[in-house]
């Protein structure tokens, strides 16, 4: 619901709509990062377009496709989505959210990275799945740890 909600019933609806929707943000967080690949595929629409830096997926297919080539070359990431302002309007919802996230690529170098997810939500069979995300970096990949002090 976009705007103020007019009755107390409308309210409750939003507040429950809002928490379903981090919680499918959540579970983004948690599948991508443990290659959990039931928990990450279970928050997409069938009809879903995955937006990275290193390719698309369109389509359920296509998502897997792209998260395990995600996983293939950073075996290992921890991902915190932060700040979302999400915008629920019935069946449908946005949200913009900040993101960072450590992560060891194939080859042995860790890295800090940020950026931002840009997000379409669609009410199916009475749950919250995800119909498009689109990351974009905030600030060029730079390894954080390399020449720090121990």
């Amino acid at each position: 619901m976009t705007g103020e909600a007019r009755t107390r019933e409308e309210r409750v609806q939003w507040a429950i709509d809002v928490e379903e929707i981090k919680a499918v943000l959540a579970k983004y967080c948690h599948g991508i990062d443990k290659q959990d690949e039931e928990t990450f595929l279970s928050i997409w629409a069938e009809d879903a377009d995955y937006v990275l830096p290193r390719g698309e997926g369109h389509g359920i297919d296509g998502v897997r496709a792209l998260v395990r080539k995600v996983w293939e070359q950073v075996p290992r990431c921890h991902h915190h989505i932060t700040n979302a302002v999400i915008e629920v309007d019935g069946d449908t919802a946005a949200a913009r959210t900040d993101v960072f996230y450590f992560r060891l690529t194939d080859d042995g170098v860790a890295q800090l990275l940020s950026g931002g997810y840009e997000l379409e939500f669609v009410r199916r069979d009475g749950e919250w799945k995800t119909r498009r995300m689109e990351f974009s970096p905030f600030v060029s990949t730079s390894p954080v740890f390399a020449g720090n002090p121990d």
